[in-house]
């Protein structure tokens, strides 16, 4: 298993935190299969109150074998953001290997 480090969490009601913590069950699963030697992941999360309605912005970086993959995500919705950003790494792996996949064809 890789080190998880959050920052910004403390605003996150413990109902949240649990949340957070299934999805991160399942797409740190995800994210392990599809990528090796994983050796730490940090999640930044940000709170906006622009006239009072609450944005969230999460900053995502993983890091792996001396090289990062990064996402960001922006949403109304702490949850679906918290989507996004995990599909945005698991859409950069893919791609990343895709891409690596084809090089080494040629």
């Amino acid at each position: 298993m890789f080190n998880l480090k959050t920052i910004g969490f403390e605003i996150l009601t413990e109902k949240t935190k649990s949340e957070f913590q299934k999805l991160w069950e399942e797409y740190s699963k995800k994210i392990e299969n599809k990528l090796k030697n994983i050796e730490s992941v940090k999640i930044h999360l940000k709170e906006h109150s622009p006239g009072g309605k609450t944005k969230f912005s999460i900053n995502a970086i993983v890091s792996y074998s001396g090289k990062s993959i990064k996402a960001e995500a922006v949403d109304w919705d702490l949850k679906r953001t918290f989507h996004k950003v995990f599909n945005k790494i698991e859409t950069e792996i893919e791609h990343i290997f895709h891409k690596s996949d084809q090089r080494a064809g040629l």
